[in-house]
């Protein structure tokens, strides 16, 4: 691979990752489905640069880096299928499946 094409690589790939987080931290996208699609395609690209230089630690953060992402669009295309079955509460609160996730409101009910 020539340098000017690992060049960039590096850039496009780190463009793509602060793309994919400025626009997610500040509002301007709101589904996570965009932001980590900007983090894998960021990833690999700075996977690939890395190997071109033997740059092992980098490689290694930016293999992790691509898992998650991969990981966290799994669980959204999956959930998308379930909340398609699911409550209107469901698909407002839980985008993905979580154990976090806020229960029902129970004000008004005489609960505290």
């Amino acid at each position: 691979m020539a340098w000017q094409s690992c060049k960039g690589e590096l850039v496009h790939g780190a463009v793509v990752v602060l793309a994919g987080y400025a626009a997610f931290s500040l509002g301007w996208i709101g589904d996570g489905r965009i932001f980590q699609l900007c983090n894998l395609g960021g990833s690999a690209a700075l996977l690939v640069n890395g190997s071109y230089h033997g740059a092992w630690p980098s490689v290694a953060l930016n293999l992790a880096w691509g898992a998650i992402a991969a990981v966290a669009l799994i669980r959204f295309h999956r959930a998308s299928g379930r909340r398609a079955h699911g409550s209107a509460h469901d698909r407002a609160a839980c985008p993905v499946e979580s154990t976090v996730c806020p229960e029902p409101s129970h004000q008004g009910k005489g609960m505290m």
